[in-house]
């Protein structure tokens, strides 16, 4: 199966983007409800000291075991104006999702990471060995890859 190439949105370079995953952040939100079944858009916020960035957080809609959780920068932060309309994706979590064909045409299935790659921006995706369907237990993995030290407190979602 084939694949239309990869035109990456974001011209991050790959060294950048390791030192902005690798920066030590803090959360800004004290507490954060986690969203219920089918809710897009549920986000909160990490700061490094130089830097801001958005996790956003998604539960399937049929299938509330099936979640996506994603790092990017926040787009009110202007890193440089290459970056400064729109938040650039840098760390993502699949879980429970459906195969992903990377532009080499290799596939992962089931679980999985989606980590910025310089030329590819989130397009590649690697098997995560996660076997949770624990929602708030894979948000904290997440933060845990992107270095946030100090996380909120999460609340389930009322529905």
């Amino acid at each position: 199966m084939s694949r239309k190439p990869v035109v990456p949105r974001f011209t991050l370079t790959q060294s950048e983007a390791n030192l902005l995953i690798a920066e030590t952040k803090r959360a800004v939100e004290k507490v954060v409800n986690m969203p219920a079944q089918g809710v897009h858009n549920a986000e909160f916020h990490v700061k490094s000291k130089e830097n801001s960035f958005t996790i956003a957080l998604y539960r399937g809609r049929i299938n509330a075991n099936k979640h996506t959780l994603s790092a990017r920068t926040s787009s009110a932060r202007t890193l440089s104006a290459r970056i400064s309309v729109s938040g650039i994706p840098l760390i993502r979590l699949c879980v429970n999702g459906s195969t992903h064909t990377n532009p080499d045409g290799t596939r992962v299935g089931g679980t999985h990471w989606h980590i910025y790659r310089e030329g590819f921006d989130d397009s590649f995706a690697v098997a995560a060995n996660i076997n949770s369907p624990d929602f708030v237990r894979d948000t904290i993995l997440l933060l845990d890859k992107f270095n946030v030290i100090q996380k909120p407190k999460f609340q389930g979602a009322l529905l």
